[in-house]
């Protein structure tokens, strides 16, 4: 076992992220084991409105990470993977997986926190150079304050998963900007969505992600799409942009589950379906509030029609697809 696959063991990761892997040669080269000294934690804590329970928690686990050199190393290349690693190199990020052993014998969730929040100075940067205005800042910093929050809220952990640190550290680099209900991620190489636009030589890709957690009310989802197109036309004056998502709410199951005056279906309508692709995953995720270990499907919870309605679908091992679809133009 070289010494990455150790340190990967130290915090009970299940393997070794690849990311780390590719890194980990410039990681060493660039850690300082007081690295975290040159960081105003309090300020931080203050600018995202964190509040003293919170705070107390991450300095306990900032004193941990100063005592213990492996913890502290883990944390930096974290830290080096959200803000400075190359695609290339990063691009498992997403396979990182939290369970309810990550950091059962050592550190805690409050370990990637600590990493998004290193991110703070890039966050304060990007917004300045993308001439965010006061409304647009504000939705940034709630967006991190909740991420920060949330998993506590939904699975009463320490701290926060890897899939919350990396989203919040989409926030941070500019990839991502909230628009009302909806959040909008510009495609920089157009490598999601070229293979479905023919005959276009000059366009801009722009995903559309839908957050959870609240009614996708038809007229707000309508005043978030035409106010990010004003928006959006200020920085690509000479570009088509075109719209697009990947989502379990464009699944084809939905339509047999739901009506056709459920603001789920009148949202699919909005979009051109142009794949399917089976996917439990995101269901979990989104309508059952995914947990950290291995899911016993009998034990979901029936509080929703629709999540009665999909649990009936899972148990009797129906398909679940989501839809990869285009928005319409008007």
């Amino acid at each position: 076992m070289n010494k990455i696959e150790m340190l990967a063991n130290y915090i009970s990761l299940n393997k070794t992220p690849k990311s780390w892997l590719n890194c980990i040669d410039v990681i060493k080269d660039n850690y300082r084991n007081d690295w975290l000294d040159k960081y105003d934690f309090n300020n931080i804590l203050n600018y995202y409105g964190l509040d003293d329970k919170f705070k107390k928690r991450l300095f306990i686990e900032l004193d941990i990470l100063k005592c213990d050199e492996k913890l502290n190393f883990i944390c930096f290349i974290m830290y080096y993977i959200l803000f400075k690693a190359s695609l290339k190199d990063y691009n498992d990020i997403w396979d990182w997986k939290s369970t309810k052993d990550t950091f059962k014998n050592h550190g805690s969730f409050m370990i990637p926190v600590i990493a998004l929040l290193c991110g703070y100075e890039f966050h304060i940067k990007n917004m300045q150079e993308r001439g965010y205005d006061n409304e647009q800042i504000i939705l940034q910093k709630c967006n991190i304050r909740n991420i920060c929050l949330n998993d506590r809220k939904l699975h009463n952990i320490d701290g926060i998963r890897f899939s919350q640190m990396i989203w919040g550290s989409f926030f941070m680099r500019g990839k991502l900007v909230q628009i009302g209900r909806l959040q909008y991620e510009i495609d920089d190489n157009n490598k999601k969505i070229k293979k479905y636009v023919k005959n276009k030589e000059n366009f801009r890709g722009c995903y559309i992600h839908i957050p959870k957690g609240e009614n996708l009310d038809e007229k707000e989802v309508n005043d978030s799409l035409v106010k990010i197109d004003k928006y959006l036309k200020k920085y690509f004056k000479d570009e088509e942009i075109i719209y697009y998502t990947e989502s379990w709410l464009l699944s084809p199951e939905l339509k047999e589950v739901l009506s056709l005056s459920s603001n789920i279906i009148k949202f699919q309508s909005k979009f051109d379906i142009v794949e399917y692709e089976e996917n439990i995953k995101d269901f979990l995720n989104f309508v059952f509030d995914d947990v950290l270990d291995n899911i016993k499907y009998e034990e979901l919870p029936e509080n929703t029609s629709l999540q009665k309605a999909l649990k009936k679908k899972i148990l009797n091992k129906e398909k679940l697809h989501l839809g990869i679809g285009i928005l319409k133009k008007e």
